[in-house]
């Protein structure tokens, strides 16, 4: 293309000025056939750009806007559930979410894989619950055999009288009590939304190793209910004892410590957790914390002048853990396979 002078007599520029005024004084505007050739019309994506991920999202992108799909997400009880997650979200960090943050709430990197598919279940109300034993054989099923009453997940994760839930929460806050915010009892919409949790000092910087652990206590302890209730009601168990309901907890939050301590390492590269966020994190809840060495997050394999591995029974889980804590010896071969399952975590987190 070449610049050229308007109005000084230059052919193709006076016919292109009398081609624009005939077409300023048209009563009708043209009609001029926009469609595109058929052997220039491609569609789709070139196989060699592509990759398992991008086909993935086209597929799951084509399908969410069916409407079928879209009918089916836009439930009355998953709307009912979202707005109970927007009420607890307002508690735990002074906001009002969308219901777009609140889903991506929901699959926080905090989170574990199995609580990111348990609370995307429970906020669509997927689970067989309440009224959906109606439909089978068993509708007793639906009724909490402590309250006598319908369960909901509601009911199930903060209401219910029966040992597990009122216990886990109890030592969620005694393990709380190193840190110096306040212990929020989440509410069944808390739950949902723990991910938007913002603690705050008092003045109003955040602290980040606080709210991060809230969301990990909270998370894997609303799940860790829900393991119970199953095992009683789908595989027939009774009701766990004091002993066992501690157990697990701790096994549980002792794992995700480990898993912290182990995730820290520079061999994860970009994806490793910063040592920083871990300290802030879980320091102030260890035991035992004058003893710990000055980089206790890399003595996952170092053993103490007893033989017993540091991150041992690190957690004041309960009052009485202060004085007792759980101390036993194990052979090389117990050892050995300990830690081949936490390195099997490790991956398993990694790779999601």
């Amino acid at each position: 293309m070449k610049k050229v002078k308007a109005h000084v007599g230059i052919e193709g520029n006076e016919e292109a000025d009398k081609l624009a005024n005939e077409g300023r004084t048209k009563p009708n505007e043209d009609r001029i056939d926009l469609t595109i050739p058929r052997h220039l019309c491609l569609t789709g994506a070139k196989l060699k750009c592509l990759n398992q991920s991008l086909v993935y999202q086209a597929i799951k992108q084509r399908k969410m806007e069916k409407p079928k799909h879209r009918g089916k997400l836009n439930r009355r009880s998953t709307q009912q559930n979202i707005g109970m997650a927007k009420i607890g979200a307002i508690r735990l960090s002074g906001k009002t979410p969308s219901d777009k943050r609140i889903w991506r709430a929901m699959r926080h990197r905090d989170f574990s894989r199995q609580f990111r598919y348990f609370s995307w279940m429970t906020a669509h109300n997927g689970y067989m619950v309440g009224k959906f034993w109606d439909r089978t054989q068993e509708p007793w099923k639906g009724v909490c055999a402590f309250c006598k009453v319908e369960e909901s997940m509601e009911h199930i994760l903060t209401e219910c009288r029966g040992p597990g839930m009122e216990e886990i929460w109890s030592l969620c806050e005694d393990l709380w009590r190193g840190k110096c915010t306040e212990w929020l009892r989440p509410s069944f919409g808390e739950i949902l939304s723990c991910g938007l949790v913002e603690l705050k000092d008092n003045d109003g910087n955040p602290k980040k190793g606080d709210s991060r652990l809230y969301r990990i206590i909270v998370s894997e302890s609303a799940h860790l209910i829900w393991k119970l209730r199953n095992a009683r009601v789908i595989n027939g168990k009774g009701f766990p004892s004091a002993q066992e309901i501690l157990n697990k907890w701790n096994n549980c939050i002792n794992s995700r410590l480990q898993i912290d301590c182990l995730l820290a390492s520079s061999r994860f590269g970009s994806k490793r957790l910063s040592q920083t966020i871990v300290e802030k994190t879980w320091y102030e809840v260890l035991q035992d914390k004058e003893s710990l060495p000055d980089v206790w997050t890399k003595s996952t394999g170092v053993l103490d002048g007893e033989g017993e591995n540091l991150l041992e029974s690190r957690l004041d889980a309960s009052p009485e853990s202060h004085t007792q804590g759980v101390r036993s010896r194990r052979s090389c071969g117990t050892h050995f396979l300990q830690w081949a399952h936490f390195i099997c975590i490790v991956l398993y987190f990694y790779a999601t």
